[in-house]
């Protein structure tokens, strides 16, 4: 339509910038008024989602099988979803099934677990995203797994010994060193590739404990500087030292 047309909506040539009122002048051969120019407008279409999901949970420690401290932990989660109507929609970056489980041991000072997350591939974009200018395409994630560990250790406990030994911490996070992937619309048309590899951390720490002071407390004379009767701190703070590989 020809630019002069948008006044009806309060576009004027007196209230656009000078750069755009000389991309005008040159499209219009001279004429502003003349140039013609593309008017898009956003609507509402009619259009519905509808999701449905099932989620099963399982705790079971291991005790009554006298194997004391272990147990497991799983959930299984299924979601079932369908657009309708002109412009259907979709939930982006729902899998369609995800599975999460855990064992763990909790017990004489000690605290591990191991997890698994499996999730299958599910639609990143869309609907009618036309990705890279193809008309139709969608871009989607592959089915993904990571394996996870977590411990801590309490030697105070674990050997009886004086309660403010240090407590060490390891953690490993993508143990198997998968690779999230997406593609675009086609299997063998990899859009992005995420390799996070493989991380270690390991973390000693030392509990914080308090120091008393023997003798009597006396409070500081109104003449003399409140530090100058100011002791040691009553409390230690805790040390850590932390140590990370990265594969």
């Amino acid at each position: 339509m020809p630019f002069s047309a948008l006044a009806q909506y309060g576009v004027t040539f007196a209230s656009l910038g000078a750069g755009q009122q000389q991309a005008l002048i040159t499209r219009g051969n001279g004429d502003p008024n003349a140039a013609i120019v593309r008017l898009d407008e956003t609507i509402n279409a009619s259009g519905k989602l509808t999701i449905n999901g099932l989620e099963f949970n399982w705790v079971q420690p291991l005790d009554v099988i006298k194997l004391k401290g272990l147990g497991f932990t799983a959930n299984f989660t299924i979601i079932d979803q369908k657009g309708e109507g002109a412009a259907p929609a979709i939930a982006t970056n729902v899998p369609p099934e995800t599975v999460n489980a855990t064992l763990y041991y909790e017990d004489h000072g000690v605290s591990a677990r191991v997890s698994l997350t499996k999730a299958l591939g599910s639609q990143n974009s869309g609907p009618n995203s036309n990705q890279q200018g193809v008309i139709g395409a969608e871009l989607f994630g592959v089915d993904y797994k990571q394996v996870d560990f977590s411990s801590s250790f309490d030697f105070g406990e674990m050997f009886g010994w004086n309660e403010f030994v240090p407590q060490l911490t390891i953690d490993a996070i993508n143990l198997t060193g998968e690779t999230r992937v997406s593609y675009n619309q086609f299997t063998n048309a990899t859009f992005t590739e995420f390799d996070s590899g493989r991380r270690i951390d390991a973390i000693r720490s030392a509990r914080a404990s308090l120091s008393r002071r023997r003798g009597s407390h006396r409070p500081a004379s109104p003449s003399s500087p409140a530090h100058a009767r100011r002791g040691p701190s009553p409390f230690r703070s805790a040390r850590h030292s932390t140590a990370r590989l990265l594969h």
